[in-house]
């Protein structure tokens, strides 16, 4: 996996499975199952968010996506250009079983090792610890 992938796309879901996509390619074979699956859930979460929330699926809006792996870690960042949300006020809570939608900040807090919002909530810097890939002959 190459040091960074760092792209603007477009609010719209093709631009998402467009980017997710290239994520899965950038990865390789070089994680585990588990970490390629976290990994995607947790861009194409953050993603989501941002196209539907931030930019209210406006397609002339854009999103900020940089991911960073390295030695047993992944990093995904992702900005957008609208208000934000109060994260402080979900953090602790879970989303009702019946509920479409409020499953992102679960998802953040049970497949990253570390979430970061900025104050406004509108970039989330999502950090990983990989499992250490086991070569079998």
């Amino acid at each position: 996996m190459k040091e960074e992938l760092r792209r603007r796309i477009s609010a719209c879901q093709e631009a998402i499975e467009s980017f997710c996509a290239e994520f899965k390619k950038w990865l390789g074979d070089q994680v585990t199952p588990r970490d390629a699956f976290a990994g995607e859930l947790l861009l194409r979460e953050a993603l989501v968010n941002a196209v539907e929330h931030g930019c209210q699926s406006n397609r002339l809006a854009q999103v900020e996506c940089v991911v960073r792996g390295g030695p047993g870690r992944l990093l995904i960042a992702v900005l957008d250009p609208g208000p934000g949300f109060d994260w402080r006020s979900r953090w602790d809570t879970d989303p009702d079983l019946l509920a479409c939608s409020g499953r992102g900040v679960l998802i953040f807090r049970t497949y990253a090792s570390r979430v970061r919002f900025n104050r406004a909530g509108n970039a989330v810097m999502l950090y990983r610890r990989l499992e250490k890939k086991i070569e079998r002959k």
